[in-house]
């Protein structure tokens, strides 16, 4: 049998006869042979490998989209080529080390871009689109970018504390150099400053549990007492819950508290977390059709958010 023949029974749409390739599969199966994917991407100019890079995995709503990313990617016949970023180290180098694997397109994760922002837009020019998924760069629309509308969620937020008759209402923040934190404060921000109100002062430094547990005991040793507040997302705003249950403070009933992502953990009968929910798959069925028809320039393609009421907000759902 002609290596031709061989080639071609593995290869998706290539003509060759019913009875051939059985042959070719049976006698591969005999032998345990598998064909080499990094190999043929070179014939064929085509790995269908899509690389994912994502930064810190402490939030549990990134593990949960890599999942369902990847199972995306593998219902439209890709595979996923998972990549971790040291945030100490400039982005491009970890594309670099994708493109190793002769990938035909790359999503970047919430995490620091330290590198400036033309040398994404070069990996682009050189014909790999790359996607920023959930976040964007300000001022830079020639990149690629699918997120949640992480401003219009801050001013949700503020508009329901607000609603269950809360006055002095604070945002616990995340990683303060990134656009989720930028964006979801700028909302908060915007919408209390429309009825005469600011935050309360308060730091931010990562979205992590540690940090809104922390950050909560910290407030309140300060002296200040608020009667709402919005965790960043919602590992922080579980955080800031088991320090108000430590502090002896009654969730709604004294404090109301929302959080941002729609994470399982938030549904749990110890928190019953109402929160900001992202639209995961819409966010990702639309990231993949942008890959296939990149058009950079046209700005970040933003998702609403969604509310879900459950029992950490005094009073009735709007």
């Amino acid at each position: 049998m002609s290596q031709s023949a061989v080639s071609r029974a593995f290869t998706p749409g290539a003509r060759i006869s019913p009875e051939t390739r059985r042959r070719v599969l049976e006698a591969a199966e005999r032998l345990g042979y598998r064909p080499n994917a990094i190999a043929r991407s070179l014939s064929t100019r085509r790995s269908g490998i899509v690389a994912l890079i994502v930064g810190d995995l402490h939030n549990p709503f990134y593990p949960q989209a890599l999942s369902q990313m990847a199972q995306a990617l593998e219902a439209g016949g890709r595979r996923a080529l998972l990549l971790t970023h040291d945030a100490g180290r400039d982005v491009q180098e970890t594309l670099d080390a994708a493109r190793a694997y002769q990938i035909e397109a790359a999503i970047v994760f919430p995490t620091r871009l330290n590198s400036t922002p033309p040398s994404l837009g070069d990996v682009s020019r050189g014909g790999i689109p790359v996607l920023l998924f959930n976040r964007r760069l300000p001022g830079h629309d020639d990149l690629l970018s699918v997120a949640c509308d992480n401003h219009a969620g801050g001013r949700l937020a503020a508009q329901i504390l607000y609603g269950s008759g809360a006055r002095r209402l604070a945002f616990i923040g995340g990683d303060p150099e990134t656009s989720t934190h930028q964006d979801r404060l700028r909302g908060f921000s915007e919408w209390l400053a429309g009825v005469g109100l600011s935050p309360v002062a308060a730091p931010a430094r990562a979205f992590h549990y540690d940090w809104g547990f922390q950050a909560t005991l910290d407030l309140h040793a300060a002296g200040e007492r608020p009667d709402a507040i919005f965790g960043a997302n919602d590992i922080v705003a579980i955080g800031v819950l088991d320090a108000l249950r430590l502090l002896g403070r009654r969730v709604p009933e004294e404090v109301s508290v929302i959080g941002f992502d729609g994470i399982q953990e938030g549904g749990r009968v110890a928190y019953r977390l109402t929160t900001i929910r992202q639209p995961l798959e819409a966010m990702i069925e639309d990231a993949l059709r942008t890959l296939d028809d990149p058009r950079p320039g046209s700005g970040p393609r933003l998702h609403p958010g969604e509310l879900v009421w459950r029992g950490t907000v005094r009073g009735n759902p709007p």
